[in-house]
C-alpha cells in the first residue's frame, strides 16, 4: 500500500552531496536530523558510519558521499542526516544518509523525469529512477529500493 502511495507522488526532496544535486520521493523522507554522534560498528564498510538511536530506534547510517564515490570532507554546519524509509524484500526498514545540505521540495511530473543514462557494462544505473532538470541543473532521482546491495540490506536488517 505505501510503495502505490509513494508512486503517487510527484514531489521530491533534494539534497546535495558535493556540488551535484539528487532527490528522492518525498514520500521516502522522514526526517532531518543534525548530524550527531555515531557509533561504529566493527568490520564494517567505509562508507557504512555506524548507528545512532532515534527516539529508542537503532538507525543505520551510510555516508552519502563515500557511498555514491564522491571524496570524504568535513562535515559543515550544513552536513545532515536524511532518514528515509523504504521497502526491502517486503519489509519497510528505515535507514540514515549523511548528505552535504537539504535544499527544497521540487514537483516533477513523469514527463520530466528522463530515463536513467546507458553508459556501458562497468556503469551500474540500476539505483537511479530517472534525472531531470531544474534551473538548467540535473537533478538526479535515486531509487532507494536499489541502492543497497544484498550485504548492505542484511546490515540493516541486522542492526534494526
Amino acid at each position: 500500500m505505501a510503495a502505490e502511495i509513494i508512486q503517487g507522488l510527484n514531489s521530491y526532496f533534494t539534497f546535495r552531496l558535493g556540488s551535484e544535486l539528487f532527490a528522492v520521493n518525498i514520500g521516502h523522507v522522514t526526517k532531518i536530523l543534525g548530524l550527531s554522534e555515531i557509533t561504529r560498528v566493527p568490520n564494517s564498510p567505509k562508507y557504512f558510519r555506524g548507528i545512532i538511536n532515534l527516539f529508542g530506534d537503532v538507525l543505520p547510517v551510510f555516508d552519502g558521499r563515500l557511498k555514491f564515490g564522491f571524496p570524504e570532507v568535513e562535515s559543515t554546519r550544513n552536513t545532515c542526516i536524511l532518514v528515509f524509509v523504504f521497502e526491502l524484500d517486503g519489509q519497510v526498514v528505515s535507514s540514515g544518509i549523511i548528505v552535504d545540505s537539504v535544499e527544497k521540495v521540487l514537483i516533477f511530473e513523469s514527463d520530466q523525469i528522463r530515463p536513467a543514462p546507458t553508459v556501458g557494462k562497468g556503469f551500474n544505473n540500476e539505483y537511479i529512477h530517472g534525472i531531470t532538470t531544474y534551473k538548467d541543473e540535473f537533478v538526479i532521482i535515486l531509487n532507494l529500493e536499489k541502492i543497497f546491495s544484498e550485504e548492505e540490506i542484511s546490515l540493516i536488517k541486522s542492526v534494526e
